[in-house]
């Protein structure tokens, strides 16, 4: 779902999008990031959404989903309104406000602090059903999934007639896209970064290869990456997010997400609708890019990061000798606010691990739970994920071919 969901505590504006398919189900969160360049970032491309196979996917009651697992309440309306102070906007208690819905900061009668997502009715008969099928989607999901550190909790959920309401942990320390980005650009020293990616990664290892069923969530990016205490990350926003067995190989599905984050098979005729973990895989090679660069993933000209990326790379990873990446060659691809506040040998892991998240051909991308073990230092990149070979994939250009001119984006 797109832009980043928001269970944090900063007001944020709203956010014009081209496709309300693509961009409506998610809350943007950052009021701080320039508006032009929050544009460019989370334009989405226009994709027919697949209704009926969003409601097949959908499938189990959100009643029976929650009933049957411990924790999860469900809310009346006036309960929830009660909490969030009736959804006022007067006193700063709205945290988030987006074309699908609000999100408000809330006190349960239990003196809880939460976030509480309304969703709003759409015009379009269409996208009205569409964006209750996503309601449904993550309200199951993730009511599903086992407490995790590292993923938003859902507490409960509120389908009161045409009242749709999730509620979730309250996260209070804002997303990693806006820390990086935002007007406070606060300077998140290396060793929070390398927390970051590797709780980050960890939680994604865990919704691909241990949480059952499965889980894909699609719209992996640094704003749907929020910051509890310490910087311990939680992936949020799982409106887009797909289960799949151990028997399927894929999830068939229209391809939607946020376009810089989107993997390149995403724009393969043949490969449009099989979407495996793998392309969250890829999305996650991106964030790793934004934490080792500070930059945007689409640059102000309208470059993707993943591009802009390649040539510092080539000069960083091509080496015979992998205890020799001189850190001089660094310069061109590390935040220049890190200075030398880095460790040389965990910079160099996260680099090997956004290469072969990016570069490397979606089949050979590697699971979630061996890319820890190399942000964990367990395993030798070069011995594990980057094999000498591997090199050959970044003088293959963009991992992007050309799109298509029905494809393209329209520029702001």
């Amino acid at each position: 779902m797109t832009p980043g969901c928001c269970f944090c505590g900063r007001g944020i504006g709203g956010k014009t999008v081209i496709t309300p398919i693509a961009e409506e189900s998610s809350i943007p969160i950052e009021a701080t990031v320039n508006k032009e360049q929050e544009i460019k970032e989370e334009t989405a491309i226009p994709i027919e959404a697949n209704i009926s196979a969003e409601k097949e996917e959908s499938a189990i009651p959100i009643e029976a989903t929650a009933n049957r697992e411990k924790g999860v309440r469900t809310f009346s309306h006036e309960e929830l309104a009660k909490a969030a102070r009736y959804f006022s906007i007067s006193d700063n208690n709205r945290l988030g406000d987006g074309l699908t819905g609000e999100v408000f900061k809330g006190e349960l009668p239990n003196g809880e602090v939460v976030a509480i997502k309304r969703f709003k009715h759409q015009a379009n008969p269409e996208h009205e059903k569409l964006a209750r099928n996503q309601y449904e989607m993550e309200a199951e999901i993730l009511s599903r999934i086992e407490p995790h550190q590292n993923i938003v909790k859902v507490i409960g959920y509120c389908n009161d007639a045409s009242n749709r309401l999730l509620v979730y942990e309250f996260v209070p320390n804002n997303s990693l896209k806006s820390c990086l980005h935002g007007k406070e650009k606060h300077i998140i020293k290396w060793s929070d970064r390398l927390k970051i990616a590797l709780g980050t990664a960890d939680g994604l290892a865990y919704l691909h290869e241990i949480c059952k069923p499965r889980i894909i969530h699609l719209d992996i990016k640094s704003a749907n990456i929020l910051h509890g205490d310490k910087f311990i990350p939680k992936i949020g926003d799982f409106g887009l997010a797909k289960e799949f067995m151990s028997s399927h190989t894929h999830v068939s599905t229209g391809p939607r997400g946020t376009i810089s984050y989107e993997p390149p098979e995403y724009y393969v005729a043949d490969l449009r609708r099989k979407l495996t973990e793998k392309s969250d895989v890829f999305s996650f090679g991106v964030v790793l890019l934004e934490l080792i660069t500070g930059k945007f993933a689409i640059l102000e000209d309208n470059d993707r990061l993943v591009n802009w990326a390649l040539s510092p790379l080539k000069q960083v990873l091509t080496t015979d000798n992998k205890e020799d990446l001189d850190m001089e060659k660094y310069n061109n691809l590390v935040d220049f606010k890190l200075q030398k506040d880095i460790d040389k040998k965990e910079m160099s892991r996260m680099i090997y691990c956004a290469a072969a998240c990016i570069h490397k051909p979606m089949k050979l991308r590697q699971k979630m739970s061996q890319i820890v073990e190399v942000l964990k230092g367990d395993k030798e990149p070069m011995d594990y994920i980057w094999l000498r070979n591997d090199t050959q994939y970044l003088y293959q250009g963009s991992p992007y071919a050309p799109l298509p001119e029905a494809l393209r984006p329209a520029v702001p």
